[in-house]
């Protein structure tokens, strides 16, 4: 079942819709065949055809339809919108055309007071692409990260004065904000640029280099360690052999104060002097904490099994896609004005009947939220799902607008 097509896609080109079924692929049945060979009979080389045959609402026989293949570039922002004078973009991942694409999105926001940048998971990418992305917002000789080896020591600095050096930004990191995430988190925090909201990250800080040998195999060898521009060494401390202790302290992130506050560790950042830790990831300035959002273990479940995605597709079923976008032209008509609860709710119970009696207001409210979000997701694009769930549910995105809106986000750093 199609959930939503790419923009500029094959798919989108070739007119496919949301709930199409896809029941054979060039001219072969694909019924009760498992999803790995699906996606391989899909894939093909750019700019060859394939051939699908599609079920779609409303007509009674099945539609055959021609895709030319192409290359898809997935994109490293996986979301931006505005809430209100507030603009957001989600980071998954630190790909080198992530400075264009991130800037690209900024300018799709139009005039905004405030810039959310979020790193939630995201694991990191391309060193070059954290030291491009974080000068968009610093000046001409800001340092963003250095490099400390045995034998020499490299620092990496903005070359020029960053596009949006103006722009006011609030960083929403968490456990799983790794790499290149600390790298721009940390330069941030560093200069003062910014707030950091959230939760340690999980403090990833070397820099590795493969030596080949004869027979193919490869070394992996630690070099240099990354330090913040206030010389805070982003790595986590390891003991080697002891693996499971460096597992288990995955469970610092628990606790506000969750890098032991080590004098030794201690340092400042360089415009206000704040007191900052090193020898564990970034800590956010404003601590979030991780049982914010605690579900039932029935609603954790229906999540695993994407419950909230099938009941989108047996609703559209049910409801055209046309008559949501012509009666609520947009996605804030669609959360203000449309009750979707009682047909959604009665598909979702479908899905998981086992969601029944351990609910909880926080679970309800999290179901309502993610049936909107699913179902705008398929009229209005995947920017509608996190703008739903952003703007309704949460709690990192609803402190962060509530951290600026009270104007604690000022910074000294363009007032020098």
């Amino acid at each position: 079942v199609v959930r939503t097509t790419l923009a500029n896609s094959p798919a989108e080109r070739a007119k496919i819709l949301p709930n199409d079924r896809i029941v054979s692929i060039d001219n072969h049945s694909i019924i009760a065949i498992p999803t790995d060979s699906i996606a391989t009979l899909l894939r093909g080389n750019p700019h060859t055809d394939v051939r699908l045959g599609i079920i779609r609402r409303g007509n009674d026989k099945p539609l055959n339809i021609t895709l030319e293949r192409d290359n898809i570039e997935s994109s490293a922002i996986s979301a931006a919108f505005r809430i209100g004078d507030i603009g957001y973009i989600s980071v998954s991942t630190f790909s080198k055309p992530v400075v264009s694409e991130f800037y690209s999105a900024y300018k799709t926001l139009g005039d905004i007071e405030h810039l959310i940048v979020d790193l939630r998971d995201n694991a990191g990418g391309a060193i070059t692409s954290a030291i491009d992305l974080t000068g968009l917002f610093l000046r001409k000789g800001d340092v963003v990260v250095s490099t400390e080896g045995r034998n020499n020591n490299i620092v990496y600095d903005a070359k020029r004065d960053g596009l949006l050096r103006d722009v006011p930004i609030t960083v929403i990191i968490n456990e799983n904000s790794a790499s290149a995430s600390e790298i721009f988190a940390g330069a941030i925090q560093d200069h003062d640029r910014g707030t950091i909201i959230g939760r340690t990250s999980y403090g990833k800080g070397l820099v590795q280099r493969v030596i080949d040998l004869k027979d193919g195999s490869g070394i992996c060898l630690t070099v240099a360690r990354y330090k913040t521009p206030s010389g805070r060494v982003i790595q986590r401390p390891y003991a080697m052999g002891d693996a499971e202790s460096y597992a288990s302290d995955t469970l610092r992130y628990m606790h506000p104060d969750s890098i032991p506050h080590d004098h030794e560790l201690l340092y400042h950042t360089l415009k206000l002097s704040r007191k900052v830790y090193g020898g564990g990831g970034i800590t956010p300035d404003l601590y979030i904490a991780s049982d914010t959002l605690h579900l039932s273990p029935s609603v954790a479940q229906s999540v695993a099994e994407a419950a909230f995605e099938h009941t989108a597709v047996d609703f559209y079923d049910k409801v055209a896609v046309e008559d949501i976008i012509a009666a609520y032209p947009t996605i804030d008509d669609f959360i203000a004005n449309y009750d979707i609860i009682p047909i959604a709710l009665a598909l979702y119970r479908e899905q998981a009947p086992y969601v029944t009696l351990d609910t909880t207001p926080l679970d309800d409210a999290y179901i309502r939220t993610m049936l909107m979000a699913v179902i705008a997701e398929v009229a209005y694009g995947v920017n509608a799902r996190h703008y739903v769930y952003a703007t309704l549910f949460d709690p990192m995105i609803g402190e962060a607008v509530r951290v600026i809106e009270s104007n604690q986000h000022r910074s000294p750093y363009y007032f020098d």
